[in-house]
């Protein structure tokens, strides 16, 4: 079977679209050829029903991203601040800066900003008592206790800007580009802020590199000074399997989580930010967890590196270079409606040359109901060196016939 799918290059103020034809088989059903060429972003569809803003979904079993909704909007993390807290401690224990038996005081800024006094989620640490970092991070794992997370900032960095510091270092390290933190709690501050994108990241490199971390998250609960405490991560209870991370709240952006799950051996986390209610927080989260629960399946068009389509090349020694998937591109679908989904491959183009390998130059689009539902970046596939005199001037002669008409 074979498929065919619209192509479209921008061009100034006009558009140049193309058919094509490309052996791609998906399962039962060929992708509708789209019946018209736009660049410009379209409104999430309703094929997968979201009522966050911005949702993510990423396999990390396979390392690629299965769903994205605004994953680039930065937002207001809240809550789910914590657990870059906790990985930037665990850090400075790897380092042998800390140990988990090293005791920190209780400030009374840390007790009055964090503890009883303030009325937030608190372990109740005393005001000028000394409690391990071991106890202090099942504190904030755990009870996402305020308290924890301020003692750890001042007794390992001396403040809580100078351990915001650290946490901004380690972010940029770890790949979360767009990410600022000023507080290890998550309080409301306008220079405060994330992407669902990076959250994912940061959810990942826990899994990859700190597994011992990511198992308390799981913890159902945990005693400390004659006092137990449950786990506050209200999803834990709503969706079976959940063992991580945590749910937030911004009075200005509404509810978020991030979370995790291993179904069937195959390992997934979800983000989302700015659902307007508690339920419909736990709404999405199921959606993107359990596709089943929405009767939604995943749905793999590429794998990583393969070829898409191609670009067209101004001023080259070849007219044309290859474009590829720069990862694995999945997404979820209504199986009951696939003659309603299309692809489309987007470039900016021609492309001057040189063209360099692996250049980000395009994406290739799912719609639909002609609404993009998933973005993935293509790249291209090889070298294309500056062509010579001759051939330079009709690439110039035809981008001038191509304004006229």
């Amino acid at each position: 079977m074979q498929v065919g799918w619209k192509k479209c290059k921008q061009h100034k103020s006009q558009d140049n679209c193309r058919y094509w034809t490309s052996p791609k088989n998906w399962r039962a059903s060929a992708i509708a050829v789209l019946a018209f060429c736009s660049i410009l972003a379209a409104p999430t569809a309703q094929a997968v029903e979201i009522k966050a803003k911005a949702a993510t979904l990423y396999d990390f079993t396979n390392k690629s991203l299965v769903f994205s909704k605004n994953s680039q909007v930065l937002m207001a993390p809240a809550n789910l601040t914590k657990l870059m807290t906790a990985v930037t401690v665990q850090q400075a224990i790897h380092a042998g800066d800390i140990t988990p038996q090293t005791m920190f005081t209780v400030s009374e800024h840390a007790w009055r900003t964090g503890g009883a006094p303030a009325r937030v989620t608190t372990m109740f640490a005393r005001l000028n008592s000394s409690v391990s970092v071991n106890d202090l991070m099942y504190g904030l794992i755990v009870h996402s206790a305020n308290d924890a997370a301020i003692i750890l900032a001042e007794g390992l960095a001396g403040s809580e800007e100078n351990f915001a510091r650290e946490m901004n270092k380690l972010a940029k390290s770890i790949g979360m580009e767009n990410s600022n933190f000023t507080n290890p709690t998550g309080f409301p501050d306008e220079n405060h802020k994330t992407t669902l994108e990076d959250l994912t990241i940061l959810a990942a490199y826990v899994l990859e590199h700190e597994p011992e971390l990511h198992s308390v998250y799981a913890m159902d609960r945990f005693t400390w000074n004659k006092i137990t405490q449950r786990n506050k991560n209200p999803l834990m209870r709503d969706i079976e399997g959940l063992d991580g991370f945590g749910a937030g709240f911004s009075e200005r952006e509404g509810f978020a989580a991030l979370g995790t799950l291993d179904s069937n051996g195959h390992r997934y986390v979800a983000a989302i930010a700015a659902s307007p209610t508690l339920q419909d927080r736990i709404q999405d989260m199921k959606t993107l967890l359990l596709p089943t629960f929405s009767g939604l399946k995943l749905q793999q068009f590429y794998r990583k590196g393969e070829l898409v389509s191609d670009a067209q090349v101004y001023g080259g020694k070849k007219t044309t270079v290859s474009l590829k998937t720069n990862d694995a591109v999945a997404t979820l679908i209504n199986p009951n409606e696939k003659d309603k989904y299309k692809l489309r491959v987007v470039y900016n183009g021609p492309i001057p040359a040189p063209v360099e390998k692996g250049m980000e130059v395009g994406e290739l689009q799912v719609l639909s109901k002609n609404d993009v539902i998933y973005r993935a970046t293509l790249v291209t596939g090889e070298d294309v060196a500056i062509g010579d005199l001759q051939g330079r001037a009709w690439d110039a002669l035809g981008e001038f016939f191509y304004q006229l008409f």
